[in-house]
C-alpha cells in the first residue's frame, strides 16, 4: 500500500504489476496517472475537492446598458457547492431550493444568502435581490440585482479541478489531492488501461472499444451538466 509517496511511485507500482510488459512511455504513463487521477476526481462531488471563493464583486454593464453586479468565476471551478444547510437540527434553514447560495456581506459583519438559480431561469429573478446564476458562457456568475451598496464583498464554496499531477520527486511535486491509503486505486486502473491498449493488434479497429469509452465518457459529462443544474 502506498502511504506518503509521490507521483513517481504511483508509477513505479504501475509498473511492478505489468512486470515491465507495459509499452507505454515515460510521458504516456504520466499522461496516464492524469487521465485515471481526473476520472476519480470527476466520479462525485468529494469532500476533498471542496473550496472556498472569496473576494469583491465587480461592477459593469449588461447588453442593454444597464448595471450588472458578478463575481468572475474561478479559473478551476467545476460546480458550486452545497452550502447553505445546518449540521444542527436545532437550527432552520429556510430554503425551498438547492442549498446552494452565493454569501453577501452585510453591515453587521454576517452573511446574506442569494440564491443561485439555473441559467435558463435568470428572467424570472430580474431585479429581484436575493438571486444569482450561473453565465458559464462567460465565466460570470450574475447577481440578478444591484445588492446594498454596503454588501459588495462575497464567499462561497464550489468544487474544484484538481491541477494535473507532476512527476517531479522534490519540490515542487503534486501529490493526488485524496488520502495516501486510496492512491492504490490509480495504479490499478492504469493497469486494467494499459491491458486495453496492448491486448489487440495494431490492425484491430478498435471500434468496440472506442465506442464504450466514449459512451463512459458521455455519461461523465451528462453528470457534470446534471450538478450545475440548481
Amino acid at each position: 500500500m502506498l502511504n506518503s509517496q509521490h507521483t513517481t511511485d504511483i508509477i513505479s507500482k504501475f509498473e511492478l504489476y505489468l512486470d515491465d510488459s507495459s509499452e507505454l512511455s515515460s510521458t504516456d504513463e504520466l499522461e496516464l496517472v492524469n487521465k485515471i487521477y481526473q476520472e476519480i476526481c470527476d466520479d462525485r462531488p468529494w469532500e476533498f475537492l471542496k473550496k472556498p471563493a472569496a473576494g469583491t464583486l465587480t461592477t459593469g454593464v449588461d447588453s442593454f446598458g444597464n448595471a450588472q453586479y458578478y463575481i468572475s468565476v474561478p479559473t478551476d471551478f467545476r460546480e458550486f457547492a452545497i452550502n447553505n444547510q445546518s449540521n444542527d437540527n436545532t437550527v432552520g434553514t429556510e430554503n425551498n431550493m438547492s442549498p446552494k447560495v452565493i454569501f453577501l456581506s452585510t453591515q453587521t459583519n454576517g452573511y446574506t444568502p442569494w440564491q443561485v438559480v439555473n441559467f435558463s431561469d435568470r428572467r424570472q429573478y430580474l431585479k429581484s435581490q436575493g438571486y444569482a446564476y450561473l453565465d458559464m458562457a462567460n465565466s460570470k456568475i450574475i447577481l440578478c440585482a444591484a445588492p446594498n451598496a454596503t454588501d459588495l464583498t462575497y464567499e462561497f464554496d464550489y468544487i474544484k479541478i484538481p491541477p494535473d499531477l507532476t512527476a517531479a520527486t522534490v519540490a515542487p511535486y503534486s501529490d493526488p489531492l485524496f488520502p495516501a491509503r486510496y492512491w492504490d486505486a490509480i495504479y490499478h486502473k492504469m493497469a486494467a488501461d494499459d491491458q486495453i491498449i496492448q491486448i489487440f493488434d495494431r490492425a484491430h479497429s478498435y471500434m468496440a472499444e472506442n465506442q464504450a469509452r466514449y459512451q463512459k465518457i458521455l455519461l461523465d459529462m451528462q453528470y457534470f451538466n446534471s450538478n450545475l443544474q440548481i
